[in-house]
């Protein structure tokens, strides 16, 4: 199960063919990437690691090569694709090769379910489920290097190299705890192309400060933003190193109508400004007929209402120590805190915005309406070693 070859350098569109076709029919593919994405808008693909229970491919994108037939023969329910911590991995094949994976198994969130903590890293997971020590020190290594140096490539396929065992240890495991189902329900959306995609039109909610905009700078804002993502793509750039925050939210401040309006502020000396000037000038005129209306500010939170969400958060770490789970993973008291401002007081309606559909509302959600709907009771208790604790108890009928 755990493959013992020395890794098979793929640099040829022959060998890119042929090793499509070799994992078409297998049951499972494990799956790493190395990338470089500091500056660019897509972070650049430097090496892809795959590996069955018996050999392991260094894969490099660097040479003269299509990998989309690869990814592709990988894509489909099966064979089931496994890797730790796969959401970066996966969103950089979907921007680069337009492609998504419909059966994932993701040992990062596999391990949360099983009392490793919500983001244990592969090194401390396979240590504890394959009893391996992976060396460190290549993280930050240039990866772009050909040829690839040996303790990088070892680095790099020690990456898959155990993760066909890791998910048959966390499966049994899962299995055995009925959890197997909430694991796939978890790792469902990182086959959703929805997951990965980039509206230039939502760009404008990562601007620090977009909310302090009046609503016509508002909607200025949210075009210059979509013009900022355009051009990033284009130049593949990171947007804020195009033009910065700062800069976008002055010019949505002074609206320019033409380019002699950029001129005579020093925080718009810069020369993407002016080179792009005429883009920006009309991401203006179109922001200034779609006003941006904010969202009404919540009802502030009373003493009842912080008291509820700490109750609410109470029985949420009782259920998590309960079942070894991360309570972050059941539910987030700024959620909590979110609903309870709101108002909502019918049950489906309240239990959806808390989140708590599939699994989580299995787990949780008739207890948090009984406590919310007054039938549960809340008491100290003593637990031997454990001593004083907090229990719940529904009330009889």
């Amino acid at each position: 199960m755990i493959p013992q070859s020395e890794p098979h350098w793929v640099a040829t569109q022959d060998d890119v063919e042929r090793l499509a076709s070799h994992l078409r029919d297998k049951p499972r593919v494990a799956l790493d990437t190395e990338f470089h994405g500091e500056r660019s808008y897509v972070p650049h693909l430097m090496l892809v690691q795959l590996a069955t229970e018996d050999d392991i491919w260094l894969v490099d994108p660097l040479a003269d090569v299509d990998l989309k037939p690869l990814f592709e023969a990988v894509a489909g329910p099966t064979p089931l694709l496994i890797g730790h911590a796969l959401h970066n991995d996966l969103e950089i094949l979907f921007l680069r090769y337009n492609t998504v994976f419909e059966g994932v198994f993701d040992t990062q969130v596999a391990a949360s379910f099983l009392g490793f903590g919500l983001q244990v890293g592969l090194t401390g997971l396979l240590r504890e489920v394959a009893g391996v020590r992976l060396p460190k020190g290549a993280q930050m290594a240039d990866w772009s290097v050909r040829p690839l140096p040996a303790r990088q490539g070892e680095y790099a396929a020690n990456d898959v190299r155990y993760l066909l065992h890791a998910h048959h240890v966390l499966s049994t495991d899962l299995d055995q705890r009925g959890r197997s189902g909430w694991v796939a329900e978890e790792c469902l959306p990182l086959g959703n192309s929805e997951r990965y995609q980039r509206n230039p039109q939502l760009a404008y909610r990562r601007v620090s400060g977009y909310r302090k905009l009046r609503a016509r700078e508002g909607g200025v804002l949210v075009e210059l933003a979509a013009e900022r993502e355009r051009l990033a793509a284009e130049q593949d750039l990171v947007p804020h190193f195009l033009v910065s925050d700062d800069v976008l939210m002055t010019l949505a401040r002074r609206m320019p109508q033409a380019r002699d309006d950029l001129k005579g502020n020093r925080r718009l000396n810069n020369r993407n400004v002016h080179r792009y000037g005429d883009r920006w000038i009309a991401a203006v005129a179109r922001g200034q007929h779609t006003p941006l209306e904010q969202p009404k500010a919540r009802p502030p939170t009373t003493p009842g209402m912080d008291a509820a969400a700490a109750l609410i958060m109470l029985m949420v770490n009782e259920v998590a120590d309960r079942e070894d789970l991360a309570p972050q993973l059941l539910l987030r008291r700024k959620v909590v805190q979110r609903v309870l401002q709101a108002g909502t007081i019918e049950r489906e309606g309240l239990l959806d915005a808390f989140g708590l559909v599939g699994w989580r509302r299995e787990l949780l959600g008739e207890l948090i309406w009984d406590l919310l709907d007054g039938r549960v009771n809340v008491a100290c208790e003593r637990h031997g070693e454990r001593g004083l604790g907090v229990v719940f108890r529904r009330m009889a009928e």
